[in-house]
């Protein structure tokens, strides 16, 4: 499926409901670089670091060390030296930075690959709503950009899955070359 044939009526069943307003922006203007995924397709284990729900019980990365949240969006790509990021601008307009705690309760848990190589090459980025806050209601921007290959070889293909309350969402991206960049906006 084609990031412009989502029909917003696949997402509308949801508590709370959530509807994406999906817009992509490439560094070649091309929008056939998004692809929805099914969010849950039942493995009956989880597969860590993938950023997907693979045993269908709602939580992304459970059990693997990943932190979670009733609002979580997180990225996973296999290319240890290319450099992606995740940036979600929360309802207040505030950007979530790494290792801080936003007003609206959101966190981004780690910023890979990191300078000093932190994430092992095991590249997730993984924002999340902290505790027990409840949810801020409004949209919710997000951008996956293509910062550097790195030496890798393109296309870079990252997961993303977005988790709004009862509601998930996943999508395959295509990063063609540096500064590509993939964005969608979801409403809680």
């Amino acid at each position: 499926v084609e990031a412009s044939s989502i029909s917003a009526a696949r997402f509308a069943a949801a508590l709370p409901v959530a509807r994406p307003a999906l817009g992509a922006r490439t560094g070649q203007g091309s929008s056939g670089n998004l692809r929805a995924l099914e969010p849950c397709l039942p493995s009956n284990h989880e597969v860590c670091f993938n950023a997907l729900d693979d045993n269908c019980n709602g939580a992304l990365d459970e059990g693997c060390g990943t932190p979670g949240g009733v609002v979580q969006f997180m990225i996973a790509w296999d290319t240890p030296r290319a450099d992606v990021d995740l940036n979600v601008t929360d309802p207040n307009g505030e950007l979530i930075e790494a290792g801080r705690v936003s007003q609206s309760g959101l966190i981004k848990g780690r910023d890979c690959p990191g300078r000093r190589q932190e994430c092992g090459g095991v590249n997730l980025e993984n924002v999340f709503l902290e505790g027990s806050k409840a949810p801020l209601r409004g949209s919710y921007r997000l951008s996956i950009s293509l910062e550097k290959l790195g030496g890798e070889e393109p296309p870079i293909w990252v997961t993303l899955s977005c988790r709004l309350g009862a509601k998930q969402y996943a999508f395959e991206i295509r990063l063609n070359e540096a500064e590509d960049e993939q964005r969608l906006e979801l409403t809680l």
